[in-house]
């Protein structure tokens, strides 16, 4: 494994009506679709943490966002990877999936990333098969704070 740590972001993204956006990724090998909060990979070009988060919605779901604080800092390995996600609450400001570009939109290999609003509830947040299953736990964990913001 390299010791070299991979700066992510993702987004606890609500909509303002007691939901949440996540991507729902189907892959073409049959495998179960599973949720993620959508964000990415730090790039040389970015400012900070922030204008990741900024970039990474832009390009997943043409979205706009006010980021409201951080929610947690999950460090693991995956893939041979040294991970060190951050993960912030933001607020859905609008998007427009016309605007969604990057090279995951432009290969039908990668299957598909389809936005998908869920409920802030525990029974819709437990039907999911959530990536990483530690951010299940932390929503299960924070709902009712979630609902409030």
């Amino acid at each position: 494994m390299s010791e070299k740590i991979v700066q992510r972001v993702r987004a606890i993204l609500l909509t303002g009506d007691h939901k949440m956006l996540f991507i729902k990724r189907i892959k073409i090998d049959n495998s179960p679709p599973y949720w993620v909060a959508p964000g990415g990979g730090v790039e040389s070009e970015d400012d900070d943490i922030f204008s990741t988060l900024h970039r990474e919605l832009l390009e997943e779901l043409g979205a706009h966002v006010e980021i409201l604080q951080e929610a947690f800092v999950l460090r693991h390995e995956k893939a041979g990877k040294n991970l060190q996600e951050h993960f912030f609450i933001c607020r859905l400001i609008d998007y427009d999936l016309a605007l969604r570009h990057g090279p995951e939109f432009n290969d039908p290999s990668r299957g598909e990333y389809l936005p998908d609003f869920v409920p802030l509830e525990k029974d819709a947040i437990a039907q999911l098969n959530i990536k990483t299953e530690e951010l299940g736990h932390w929503l299960m964990q924070n709902l009712s704070t979630l609902n409030k913001i």
